[in-house]
């Protein structure tokens, strides 16, 4: 009996799916569908950064129409990759992943990060080209072309991260030697996170005009991303007097639990989506609604992914290196110290405090007349 291990299907010691459904065999199947060039991605960083790293993927399966991609990630980061059609196989540094790295051929492998560890994985991989960084023998990373160099120097460099106005999806495709332009990230919720946020929607807000989300998620650790709980309250009594029938959803992740509950016990009219909704259905809410206003978070990349616009908050981070894909709006205060880096900022006033509910509003009412 011939066998097809390099079909896509191929399970090695277990029947594949199409033969489990059909009975098909090897020998006479029609969905025989061979794998070309094997790609290594390995990206670890934070999930939001995870997710818009999947950008590269469209460009990488129109070179390589029929390659087969495994994606290495920390298990945090695994609900955004697995279950995306352009991934083949998704494996974490928590589990197993070593022992297929060690023995296995790569045609081409893709290291964007300067952290050690990734670095360390792609020295590993045994492929025939590389593309990023790996690592040195002495505990440093080597850049492999002049993007990646400048890439690690601007991380170095808080004067040169200032200067930058290139997006990340730019200097990622850079790195990567993929063409312009920049997709968008590759996520799609599932029908159950679809049916679990129309269902949130339809309960607590059956009648509404439009759906703005409101996320309030911002990374452990740059404290100062997230924007003040009065101007969520401000802004959202701001929108309703606009628009009565608005529905303002109110989400987060874990970190944001009591502050959230807080914004909730306050008068703002706010719906409560939840602070532990699973990827999908946090993804399905984002899908369903008709605006985001989110800090630079994995929310707001989640929007990018999905397509709803998004109005996004920025101010100890880099506001230029947010794609914005035609659709959304980054804003940030006038201030010289925008794009600090800092976890705390030592101001009694700080960027996010000057980014004003007035100025968000504007932003809200001039996307709502576009998306009408």
């Amino acid at each position: 009996m011939m066998i097809h291990t390099d079909c896509r299907h191929y399970r090695i010691s277990l029947p594949c799916p199409p033969h489990k459904a059909t009975g098909a065999r090897c020998d006479d199947c029609r969905l025989y569908d061979p794998t070309g060039e094997r790609i290594l991605i390995v990206k670890l960083d934070a999930i939001g950064d995870v997710l818009r790293t999947t950008t590269c993927l469209e460009p990488l399966k129109a070179a390589f129409p029929s390659s087969h991609i495994t994606w290495i990630t920390r298990a945090r980061a695994a609900d955004v990759l697995r279950g995306n059609p352009r991934i083949d196989r998704v494996l974490t540094v928590e589990s197993n992943y070593l022992e297929f790295i060690l023995a296995e051929d790569f045609d081409l492998a893709i290291g964007p990060d300067t952290d050690h560890l990734s670095a360390s994985i792609m020295r590993l991989a045994r492929a025939s080209s590389r593309r990023g960084f790996v690592a040195d023998n002495r505990g440093g990373v080597i850049p492999l072309n002049d993007a990646a160099q400048q890439w690690w120097q601007m991380g170095l460099d808080d004067v040169l991260k200032r200067r930058n106005r290139r997006t990340y999806g730019e200097w990622l495709y850079a790195i990567c030697e993929l063409p312009l332009p920049v997709a968008r990230p590759s996520l799609q919720p599932s029908e159950q996170g679809f049916a679990a946020a129309s269902q949130l929607i339809r309960a607590r807000a059956p009648d509404a005009s439009q759906v703005i989300c409101l996320n309030t998620g911002a990374s452990s650790r740059w404290e100062e991303k997230r924007w003040k709980p009065e101007w969520y309250r401000q802004l959202a009594l701001a929108i309703r007097a606009a628009d009565p029938a608005s529905a303002i959803i109110l989400t987060g992740g874990p970190d944001e639990a009591a502050f959230n509950a807080a914004l909730l016990a306050s008068d703002g009219p706010f719906i409560d989506g939840g602070t532990d909704n699973p990827i999908d259905t946090f993804a399905g809410i984002i899908a369903a609604s008709s605006l985001v206003v989110t800090p630079d978070s994995l929310g707001y990349h989640i929007a990018c992914a999905v397509g709803t616009p998004a109005i996004c908050l920025v101010g100890p981070t880099s506001p230029w290196e947010l794609d914005a894909y035609g659709t959304n709006r980054v804003l940030h205060a006038d201030l010289e110290c925008i794009s600090c880096y800092l976890p705390r900022c030592p101001l009694a006033t700080t960027c996010m405090d000057a980014l004003t509910p007035r100025m968000v509003l504007s932003a809200v009412s001039e996307a709502h007349a576009v998306t009408r």
